[in-house]
């Protein structure tokens, strides 16, 4: 099927047609033809089952565009991940912006939702934002909505995303029945009860554009499934640069995926030798601006950032979520233009970004499991990793390569993973936390207002569909009880609404459970309790919504002295919090204090890296977890009325920010002035804003960090505020 005959017959305008002929699309893939066949463009809901590459996206595209330019629609592109988010975001926007659809993203802060998304005739957004936003009430959405695109809709079988997910599809279904869905997946084995789910027709599919090769490595060849066998003969002595070397001798690229963060630095290291061998002059160029670039202007470099560009010099690196997300991002976007030659990685990268290769090498199928010790991944987890191997444009072929320590295992990698089927897609919305949580939201958002209602709600999930409700009823009558008993809804009769505790919490996305926690410290705090910043900072950590770290045996020793030293100023005690009813919680939490404490106390990232056993990526996911329970719990201040605590949880909530002392407040409200900058300037007498009244811009260039640029527009911004203070003061004095 061509695709310029498409266009015609569903009338797109002839600068559409020019756009995608640009990208060398001519013909469509049978997927596409068949998407096309089964009423894509004519409103019908469908779900794409098809293979990494074979077109998903330009059908989702076409979908969109057809509302947009036909109907005066509005699209929501709907992915689980801000990284796949941002990726669509700058795809769609770099094709269809100069031909004036309007495209946004959102993936921001949770209960903010911007007033100007409703401009946006394609909104590309996560779950969790949209789901922020229907809390909001944003009902220009659900009113003017004609296309939702479920990009990796199996991402439902996700423990922690999926019922966010789940529930978001099934309100947007109720809501606006006459609303197109497609659906898109590469791995989904029970794809026919999903689309039955989804009312949609089905598109199923083993065709990829680049065909892909399944094999297993064992004793210097791969064996693979339906393509014979193939030597490696390459002079590295370690497997994974073998098979590496003779990829890049080929002219690809390659992935190899591991079990964890230590072995996708370690596999980087060990696989740099070999690659940085068959860099030529201008790649080692290139990729020594790169690595200076993931080191950072400001020398506050972290050993994992040294690693990492120690690497990048050679043409390898690894990826995982404890880089920094710009860190990543170089990654990806320097994989993508070849400078990088291999990746060494954890799962994650399967599930995010598009980055092909000719090769993908899965080195480990077994990683540790709390409770189950070492076990091997999910079939699913395989075929992700193994979807990412060819480039189209670029490869004939791809391989997946799993690696054998010996024969009889090489006979159950085959078993196991290369002719299994991935396991079904099963929803997650039983958890009762999950239930609590969207009840919750539910009655906040004024879409369900009793116990049937919320019942008949529930009908439309995948949860009912699959028919897990058989406790359910019982669930929800007590989670409605709950709430109830707790302040956050109240009853009128056979109905209920939420109370302004209720509605707060809902807006601000976070757990009930968490809420009360909140407001019970809150409420000691107010009484008279004792606090310090500590005890605010070892509040947030009680919360189900934050993120703690890992404590090990060795830890305990020194968490104990720490206890002792702070032990007065907690508001919750061992035993006060489900977290802190047994040792390992309480534990973990203390430690998550511990390294909050050591980053507004300004230690070096480096340092606490080092101590904590984390990365910087670490810091900042539980920087931003931190910051929003503090958000929060000015909130919650507010709503109570302690006006008093508002302010210490304000200047708290700075200080996670930029990792700061009190001290250094001010300074850092100046744009582009962070922590390591604001101690440079409170070094040299800058301790205030006011202090820099009289500062030049050559003043300034000779403190570190401090280019000519920053400087200049520091004094600025100084100027500004002053010019705003007068102003202010004329206008009290007129009043006056």
């Amino acid at each position: 099927m061509k695709l310029e005959s498409v266009l015609k017959e569903y009338h797109f305008p002839e600068e559409v047609s020019s756009i995608l002929a640009a990208t060398g699309i001519k013909d469509l893939y049978p997927p596409q033809a068949e998407a096309i066949q089964k009423g894509l463009l004519e409103g019908d809901n469908v779900l794409m089952a098809v293979p990494t590459a074979a077109g998903k996206t330009l059908m989702a595209e076409l979908c969109m565009l057809k509302s947009v330019l036909h109907k005066a629609g509005r699209c929501l592109y709907i992915a689980p991940l801000k990284a796949l988010a941002s990726e669509k975001y700058e795809d769609f926007k770099k094709k269809y912006d100069s031909f004036g659809i309007k495209i946004g993203i959102a993936t921001g802060d949770l209960d903010s939702p911007n007033k100007f998304l409703n401009r946006y005739q394609i909104l590309i957004a996560t779950a969790e934002k949209v789901d922020s936003l229907l809390r909001s009430r944003a009902k220009w959405l659900l009113d003017s909505l004609s296309v939702v695109v479920l990009d990796e809709i199996h991402f439902i079988n996700d423990e922690e995303r999926g019922p966010t997910l789940e529930i978001l599809t099934a309100r947007l279904k109720q809501l606006n029945p006459k609303l197109q869905i497609l659906a898109l997946s590469a791995t989904i084995s029970n794809a026919k009860e999903m689309a039955g789910w989804l009312n949609a027709n089905l598109i199923t599919s083993e065709w990829r554009p680049i065909p892909l090769k399944e094999g297993v490595y064992f004793d210097e060849k791969i064996t693979f499934n339906h393509d014979g066998i193939k030597l490696i003969r390459e002079d590295p002595p370690d497997e994974i640069s073998k098979l590496a070397s003779d990829t890049l001798k080929g002219k690809g690229q390659v992935l190899i995926f591991v079990n964890s963060r230590r072995s996708a630095q370690a596999a980087s290291k060990q696989v740099s030798d070999s690659v940085g061998r068959l860099l030529n002059e201008d790649e080692r160029r290139q990729l020594t601006v790169i690595a200076k670039d993931i080191l950072g202007a400001t020398g506050d470099a972290t050993k994992v950032c040294r690693k990492l560009a120690e690497v990048v010099v050679s043409g390898a690196a690894f990826h995982h979520a404890g880089l920094k997300p710009r860190q990543r991002k170089l990654v990806e976007d320097n994989f993508k233009k070849n400078l990088i030659k291999v990746i060494c990685s954890t799962p994650t990268l399967a599930a995010g970004v598009n980055l092909p290769a000719r090769r993908a090498i899965i080195r480990d199928c077994k990683r540790f499991e709390s409770g189950l010790g070492s076990a091997y991944i999910p079939t699913s987890e395989y075929k992700q990793c193994a979807g990412r191997a060819g480039r189209p444009q670029y490869d004939e072929y791809g391989e997946a390569v799993l690696i054998a320590k010996s024969f009889s295992e090489s006979n159950l990698l085959f078993d196991r993973y290369i002719n299994a089927t991935p396991e079904p897609i099963v929803s997650k919305l039983a958890n009762e936390s999950a239930l609590r949580i969207h009840i919750l939201a539910s009655l906040a958002g004024g879409f369900v207002h009793d116990v049937n209602g919320m019942f008949d709600f529930i009908s439309h999930t995948f949860l009912a569909y699959q028919k897990q409700t058989y406790n359910l009823i019982e669930v929800i009558g007590d989670i409605f009880d709950f709430l109830n008993r707790e302040g956050f809804i109240e009853k009128h009769g056979f109905s209920y609404s939420a109370t302004s505790l209720g509605a707060l919490t809902s807006r601000l996305y976070i757990d009930p459970l968490t809420a009360m926690i909140l407001r019970e410290g809150l409420k000691k705090m107010d009484l008279g309790k004792s606090f310090s910043n500590i005890g605010l900072l070892h509040l947030m950590t009680c919360c189900p919504d934050s993120e703690l770290l890992n404590v090990g045996r060795a830890d305990h020793e020194e968490l104990e002295v720490f206890l002792s030293s702070c032990q007065d100023e907690l508001i919750f005690k061992e035993g006060e919090t489900p977290i802190l009813e047994d040792l390992y919680g309480f534990m973990s939490t203390l430690k998550t204090t511990w390294m909050l404490l050591r980053w507004i106390e300004e230690e070096k990232e480096e340092l606490i890296c080092d101590y904590f056993g984390i990365g910087p990526g670490d810091i900042y996911r539980h920087i931003e977890a931190s910051q929003w329970l503090l958000h929060a719990a000015v909130l919650m201040a507010e709503l109570l009325r302690f006006k008093k605590l508002t302010f210490v949880l304000d200047d708290l909530q700075e200080r996670v920010h930029y990792g700061i002392k009190e001290e250094l407040l001010e300074l850092c409200r100046l744009k582009g002035v962070g922590r390591v900058r604001a101690r440079n300037l409170f070094r040299k007498g800058f301790r205030k804003i006011a202090d820099l009244k009289f500062a030049t811009a050559e003043d300034l260039t000779k403190i570190p960090a401090i280019g000519k640029a920053l400087a200049a527009d520091i004094l600025d911004q100084v100027s500004g505020r002053r010019k705003k203070a007068r102003l202010q003061e004329e206008i009290k004095e007129a009043v006056e």
